[in-house]
């Protein structure tokens, strides 16, 4: 997709548009990531979603399958597209219909639920989709250190939103269980667990993470070697032939894979699998 912003998006709602099935986000999205957000979910507790084909949209929202994502490095990039990640966001939510998707923007939804607290659990890829909007949501003062925190590694966030911060660290992974994939979600839900119906506070869950930031276990490092996609692939393509049951999971292979003191990043290994499969 190529040309001015407009264009690129009517384009890519009508994809959107002529999905054959649409059912509520948490059927669509998969995943440890998912899996453990979708867990916490109480009648007290929404779960909103920063969806790359949609934008800002609830867990229950109707969509299609797509694929497209903020992250980097993917084929489904955004920036592909020839707009950047805040282009296609603002773009994204101009067209939509808010009744649709239970919100306009997440301005819009902070705005109109002053009572709420929110717990932003992303990437920082996705944190910076959004931050143009947070940085004005804390300069309105909608956001502040008692109904706000950000649960996410540290990757060039916007300086005004850092005191709201709470990093998600590799060696949370042994306390928290579960990949590194996952990590930022297990935080949020370790940090809200403990919480009553309607009853929230924001020094307790900073006490909480400064707790486990002091007692997590550091994790030793390990040497990989670092590999190329075609030792990747020739790595998917004989685990795949060797398999012993009809389908194994990504997550499986990449642990061999890791076992044998190789290295690859999850997501590029993910992308060469499909490729394979």
């Amino acid at each position: 997709m190529k040309g001015n912003s407009q264009t690129i998006i009517n384009s890519w709602w009508e994809q959107l548009k002529n999905a054959e099935q649409k059912v509520s986000a948490d059927e669509v999205y998969a995943g440890d990531h998912w899996k453990v957000a979708t867990s916490m979910i109480t009648p007290n507790l929404d779960l909103w979603v920063l969806s790359a084909g949609y934008g800002l949209i609830h867990s229950s929202s109707k969509i299609g399958s797509y694929d497209a994502t903020f992250s980097n490095g993917s084929e489904n990039s955004i920036n592909k597209t020839g707009l950047t990640n805040n282009e296609w966001w603002k773009a994204l939510h101009q067209i939509r219909s808010s009744e649709r998707f239970k919100c306009h923007s997440l301005h819009s939804l902070v705005s109109t639920h002053t009572d709420d607290v929110f717990i932003i659990a992303a990437s920082p890829d996705y944190v910076r989709v959004i931050q143009d909007e947070l940085k004005q949501l804390v300069s309105e003062k909608k956001l502040t250190n008692k109904n706000f925190f950000i649960v996410s590694s540290i990757n060039n966030i916007n300086k005004t939103l850092t005191p709201y911060l709470l990093e998600s660290k590799a060696d949370f992974c042994s306390t928290l269980k579960g990949g590194r994939v996952s990590l930022n979600i297990r935080l949020a839900k370790y940090l809200l667990e403990d919480f009553k119906v309607n009853i929230f506070d924001s020094k307790s869950v900073t006490n909480k993470y400064n707790f486990l930031k002091k007692n997590a276990i550091k994790l030793s490092a390990i040497k990989r070697k670092n590999i190329s996609d075609e030792e990747v692939r020739s790595f998917i393509r004989k685990e795949l032939n060797s398999a012993q049951v009809a389908k194994i999971s990504a997550t499986m292979l990449i642990k061999k894979l890791r076992n044998e003191n190789l290295a690859c990043e999850q997501k590029r290994f993910t992308r060469l699998l499909k490729e394979l499969s």
